[in-house]
């Protein structure tokens, strides 16, 4: 009768499971970065976005918490005031903003340079 044995496990010292161990986890580690990555640079987690809709256009700040935003719905301008508490619709505008290029007039500045003076006199 011919028996053939198997050969015998093959038995990993410690530092050795340790070094295998450490390297899976390491390519792993390195995997889930390069997928983090990868998903950074797609619009929206790869998900097709399409024409936006919906913009803000101007913000103004009233109050610590307080703030009038002007917000693009399709064609249209609508002005809506937004607290802590509650966002309200004020206004549609008529006529909607247009992108203004133009440099400040020299009243403006001359009125910015005053204030500023004002303050600094104004703060220790």
């Amino acid at each position: 009768m011919n028996v053939t044995t198997a050969s015998p496990l093959e038995t990993l010292s410690a530092s050795q499971m340790l070094l295998q161990s450490g390297g899976a986890l390491v390519l792993i580690i390195v995997l889930l970065l390069g997928i983090k990555k990868l998903l950074k640079h797609l619009p929206q987690g790869g998900r097709f976005q399409g024409v936006r809709r919906l913009a803000i256009k101007e913000t103004l700040v009233i109050g610590p918490r307080e703030r009038l935003i002007i917000a693009q719905v399709g064609e249209q301008q609508i002005v809506i005031g937004v607290t802590p508490q509650t966002i309200q619709f004020l206004c549609a505008l008529t006529e909607p903003l247009t992108e203004i290029s133009a440099p400040p007039s020299a009243a403006a500045s001359g009125f910015a340079e005053k204030f500023f003076q004002y303050r600094a006199r104004k703060t220790p």
